[in-house]
C-alpha cells in the first residue's frame, strides 16, 4: 500500500516555506535604496496612530511603584519621527551621502528604544493591545536598521577605498611633478 503523497509534501512545504522566511534579505545598493526607504515610511505610519490614540487617552506614565515617570513629551517623540522621515527622504535623494546614512542608522536605533520604552510603559499601565502594537511595530523597524546599518557600512568601506585610492593617486601624481629619484 502506497502512502498518500500529500502526507509527504506538506512537511516539505512548511519546511521550505521556514527556510524561505529565513533568508536574508539581499543587500541594499543605492539603486535599491530609495525603494527600500519607500517602504520603511510606510511601515512608521501606524506609529502614528499609536501616537494619536496616546494622545487622546495618554498613558498614565506611572512606575510600578504607582509613581509618576519623568518623560519625554510626546511632541518631541513627534519630531523625532518627523526628523527620521526627512532624513529617509534626504537619503532616497542622495544614496551616497555617508552622513545620511549614519543619521538613519541613529534616528531608527532612537525610535526602536523610545517604542520599546512606550510599550513597556502601555504593559505597565494595562494597556496590552496598545503595548503590543507599539512591540510589533520594533519587529519591522529593527529588520530595517540592520539592512540600513549594513548598507552604510559598505558605502563607508567604499568611500574609504575611493579615498585611499585618490590619496594614492595624488602621491603618484606628486612623484611625477617632482621628477625621477635619484640615487
Amino acid at each position: 500500500m502506497r502512502a498518500p503523497r500529500s502526507f509527504f509534501v506538506v512537511p516539505f512545504v512548511i519546511v521550505s516555506s521556514a527556510l524561505s522566511a529565513q533568508t536574508p534579505a539581499p543587500p541594499l545598493t543605492p539603486e535599491t535604496l530609495p525603494k527600500f526607504l519607500t517602504n520603511c515610511e510606510r511601515s512608521l505610519i501606524p506609529l502614528e496612530g499609536a501616537y494619536g490614540e496616546i494622545e487622546n487617552d495618554p498613558l498614565p506614565l506611572n512606575d510600578e511603584n504607582g509613581q509618576p515617570l519623568g518623560h519625554r513629551p510626546l511632541e518631541d517623540r513627534r519630531r523625532a519621527l518627523a526628523d527620521l522621515r526627512d532624513t529617509l527622504h534626504k537619503l532616497s535623494d542622495k544614496p551616497l551621502d555617508l552622513r545620511l546614512a549614519l543619521k538613519l542608522v541613529f534616528e531608527t536605533e532612537d525610535l526602536t528604544d523610545d517604542l520599546y520604552d512606550l510599550s513597556q510603559i502601555a504593559y505597565d499601565n494595562d494597556r496590552e493591545d496598545l503595548g503590543k502594537r507599539l512591540s510589533d511595530l520594533m519587529t519591522p523597524l529593527d529588520r530595517d536598521r540592520a539592512q540600513i546599518e549594513s548598507y552604510t557600512l559598505t558605502l563607508a568601506e567604499e568611500t574609504e577605498a575611493r579615498a585611499e585610492e585618490l590619496e594614492k593617486r595624488n602621491q603618484e601624481l606628486e612623484q611625477t611633478r617632482k621628477g625621477p629619484v635619484k640615487k
